[in-house]
């Protein structure tokens, strides 16, 4: 009887030491692909919006510095109790971020192979704000590699306003992964934070009008010139005036230029059409012997007041909003006329209906 006992017990504690092995090896197996790493991570923002990560258009400045390539660093959990945590500020809204997926929880070791990633699914746990649309683990390229990654598209920002993104990001198997008591909950959760908007400037510390965004005119009480680019300038009283957006470039309008198929076109575009309090004076720095119009939708737009200015050797008129201005070697006076292919020849055999009159 006892010695049967003595055997019963052992095969218990067998089984029992038996049980806790089998948990830990599968709780390590779940674990081949992580978000984070035991020496941290790194997060790609697509900056110049050619869904290609880690390309040199990529790099953009931030509060914090310049992020080459748009590569920003994510640290190392400092302990099994805390997440590892990454801050953007300030990216521009509407940007997309990858987070490439880890293989055996090692930095820049990439999942490459769909079948690691079949039973991975993500989840967000916001506390401020939102996304449009829920991340998904996407295969995107990352430098010169093709990765899985976690990936998704902050939202638009307000005009003159910076909007803030925080809360966990995860990426697991099991439901149980998500527990604060699952022993490498670090290496499947991510805390996320994002201030994401246009950069502010003040007016005076405003050091490249090529790359301006949302100026604050608070301290300003007179006229000034702001110049932006060799093309255009704009003279107005800035007393009282809010925070604009003068955010603008000089990128090619494809479907403007198809109606005029016959010209030769540059663009000067402001972004967020801002509006000033007064009204002001633009100069356009175009040759006497071109053409200056407005661009709208519809097309070219003669712009009210558009004189020569012999001074400034400049097309010049007054406004308070700034708008998208197209400047032609020729003179817009028709659009472009295209074929309507519903209005092409009549299959053979079809008639006419006779005149009646009407």
């Amino acid at each position: 009887m006892k010695k049967t006992l003595a055997l019963v017990l052992a095969a218990v504690m067998t089984a029992g030491m038996t049980t806790v092995a089998f948990a830990n090896a599968t709780n390590n197996n779940k674990l081949k692909v992580t978000l984070v790493g035991t020496d941290g991570n790194t997060l790609y923002v697509d900056d110049n919006d050619d869904n290609h990560f880690n390309t040199d258009d990529d790099t953009f400045d931030d509060k914090k510095g310049t992020n080459n390539k748009g590569a920003i660093a994510i640290n190392a959990p400092a302990n099994d109790k805390e997440l590892a945590s990454v801050d953007l500020a300030v990216v521009k809204g509407g940007k997309k971020v990858a987070i490439p997926l880890l293989k055996d929880a090692t930095k820049d070791s990439f999942v490459t192979e769909k079948d690691d990633v079949k039973r991975l699914k993500v989840k967000t746990d916001w506390k401020v704000g939102d996304l449009e649309k829920k991340p998904e683990i996407e295969f995107v390229k990352i430098g010169n590699k093709y990765v899985y990654a976690v990936t998704f598209t902050l939202p638009e920002s307000g005009e003159i306003k910076t909007s803030d993104l925080a809360g966990k990001i995860s990426v697991y198997e099991s439901s149980s992964q998500l527990k604060d008591e699952y022993n490498d909950r670090e290496l499947v959760t991510l805390s996320f934070g994002s201030e994401y908007g246009y950069k502010e400037e003040k007016f005076d510390d405003v050091a490249d009008w090529d790359d301006v965004e949302v100026v604050d005119f608070d301290e300003c009480d007179d006229v000034e010139t702001m110049t932006f680019g060799d093309n255009f300038e704009f003279e107005v009283n800035l007393s009282g005036q809010d925070k604009l957006n003068l955010k603008w470039d000089e990128e090619f309008n494809k479907e403007f230029a198809a109606k005029y198929d016959y010209a030769n076109i540059d663009f000067i575009n402001f972004v967020k059409t801002p509006s000033f309090n007064k009204n002001g004076t633009a100069y356009i720095f175009a040759e006497k012997d071109e053409f200056v119009y407005e661009v709208t939708e519809d097309g070219a737009k003669a712009i009210a007041g558009l004189e020569w200015d012999e001074d400034y050797d400049a097309w010049t008129f007054k406004t308070r909003t700034l708008k998208s201005y197209a400047i032609s070697d020729v003179e817009l006076d028709k659009q472009t006329e295209t074929e309507d292919k519903n209005e092409s020849s009549k299959p053979a055999g079809d008639k006419e209906n006779p005149d009646t009159g009407r």
